[in-house]
């Protein structure tokens, strides 16, 4: 497990496969770099991949994070930096997509392309009339959970976060006794990246100004409103794609691993991105 230290922090990552062009996957919220086991044998098959956990996650040790997105932003680019491990093909879940299309945005040089499934961009959705009541909803949401939170009550929390995200009933209730204790355990890290304007919303400019080719990737299972976002996303965006996942929801790379490499690599290969 090597780690590397930068920003005050040490990361932990893991490098996959040895030929093909480099790729990194960004893990979202209430997981660690773990969450990529199924996709990442398939990934290495064309590319090689690197895999790491965000500060506070997985075997990274913690540190402040004033801004979360804009820390885990310069987090990931100081890694690729010491690791010699740039430009990339930059695939991120949740919350990670958030962390990679700012790195696209603040450090070009460093991102060959974007993969991006179901940013939670709510910010976005206060934009249109038709989705503004859908933004107040989420608004008000995440200042319950944070109050549960705040209360101690992290599994209560995590819980309904997992429904927010799930259109089926009963999904908490499904999961793995020691991945609901996973989860409810970074709940704290979730409090603190929800609260984060800048992760709920791209930059003033941002999307205009990404010009790498960005795959924006949506469950056919999961809630409408985060179809919603990614559309949003593709109106601005300079060279977008829109994919649909059947028979999966915001978890991809766990519930359809062999469509989601699928798509990835079949991305790659149809605009033209060079893949060893």
């Amino acid at each position: 497990m090597p780690t590397v230290e930068v920003r005050g922090v040490e990361l932990h990552y893991d490098q996959h496969g040895t030929r093909g062009d480099p790729a990194v996957l960004v893990h979202g919220s209430l997981v660690d770099s773990s969450t990529w086991a199924r996709v990442v044998p398939g990934l290495a098959r064309g590319l090689t991949v690197l895999t790491y956990d965000r500060r506070g996650f997985g075997g990274s040790s913690p540190g402040p994070r004033a801004s979360p997105v804009a820390t885990d932003t310069q987090d990931l680019a100081a890694l690729l930096e010491a690791t010699d491990f740039y430009p990339v093909h930059v695939v991120g879940h949740s919350y990670g997509a958030a962390v990679a299309l700012r790195l696209a945005a603040e450090r070009p040089e460093f991102v060959r392309s974007l993969s991006l499934h179901e940013p939670p961009f709510f910010g976005l959705l206060a934009d249109q009339p038709e989705t503004v009541g859908l933004a107040e909803m989420f608004r008000t949401g995440v200042a319950e959970i944070r109050e549960q939170v705040r209360r101690g009550d992290r599994a209560g929390a995590a819980r309904n976060v997992v429904e927010v995200f799930s259109t089926t009933p009963g999904a908490w209730e499904r999961l793995p006794e020691p991945v609901r204790r996973s989860f409810a355990g970074y709940m704290d890290r979730w409090a603190e990246e929800y609260s984060d304007p800048d992760a709920l919303r791209p930059a003033p400019g941002a999307l205009r100004e990404t010009l790498v080719p960005t795959l924006l990737t949506v469950g056919a299972e999961s809630p409408r409103f985060l179809r919603r976002i990614e559309e949003s996303l593709a109106r601005d965006l300079a060279n977008p794609t829109i994919r649909e996942i059947p028979g999966a929801g915001h978890a991809p790379h766990v519930t359809a691993p062999d469509e989601y490499v699928g798509l990835l690599l079949t991305f790659l290969l149809e605009r033209n991105v060079p893949v060893s």
